[in-house]
């Protein structure tokens, strides 16, 4: 079930967003579900083995999402592959997430077995955000030349201040996030290699 939620929930988001969710959520999201089945499915994790890494790696999270929409991240991540994404529709995904990380939590606690698929496909999710140093080398879909920010109706809706952060066009190596982007992503990597390193000698017992 699991697995159809994650391919059907890429479908749609790509269908709609371009490629990008593609390798940000869906190539991470095969191999944390590969992860989960292999190591938590049948018998969930002990909460002091996962918990205080995904805690960490939540806040982290949060502070580098604060350095996001101060730079205008969704209207420039919108401009760099063409669809519109708003400040206003980027707060939203992120109270939403929030959210759904405090009831992973929780499940978490409880070794709820689908709490610990969700929570092992946050934290490989958060190691596509290294692509952050990627973004300021690629050529804008709208407006590339443009170095200040545009405001354009993209598939019916209007987008302001769509800042543009092509190093050819700007002069400066920056998206936002970069600055930050160490906070999630050094305890999701630990929190992965402490859960498989935990899981692969009672693997090999069974075995």
């Amino acid at each position: 079930m699991a697995a159809v939620v994650l391919v059907a929930g890429v479908a749609y988001l790509s269908l709609n967003f371009s490629i990008l969710p593609l390798f940000i959520v869906g190539i991470p999201g095969l191999l944390a579900y590969l992860l989960w089945y292999a190591t938590g499915l049948r018998r969930p994790l002990e909460p002091a083995v996962i918990l205080p890494a995904f805690l960490v790696t939540a806040a982290g999270f949060t502070v580098h999402a604060i350095e996001e929409y101060l730079g205008h991240y969704g209207p420039a991540i919108g401009r760099l592959f063409g669809f519109a994404w708003t400040d206003h529709a980027f707060v939203i995904v992120i109270l939403c997430l929030v959210a759904a990380l405090s009831l992973v939590t929780i499940g978490l606690y409880r070794q709820v077995p689908i709490a610990g698929f969700v929570a092992t496909l946050f934290l490989a999710t958060r190691i596509a955000e290294l692509a952050l140093f990627v973004f300021p080398l690629v050529r804008p879909s709208i407006a590339p030349d443009v170095a200040g920010p545009v405001t354009q109706v993209v598939d019916g809706t209007r987008v302001t201040g769509m800042p543009n952060h092509f190093v050819d066009a700007v002069g400066t190596y920056y998206f936002p996030g970069m600055f930050t982007v160490a906070l999630p992503v050094i305890p999701a990597v630990y929190a992965l290699h402490r859960i498989w390193t935990t899981r692969l000698p009672l693997m090999r017992s069974v075995r």
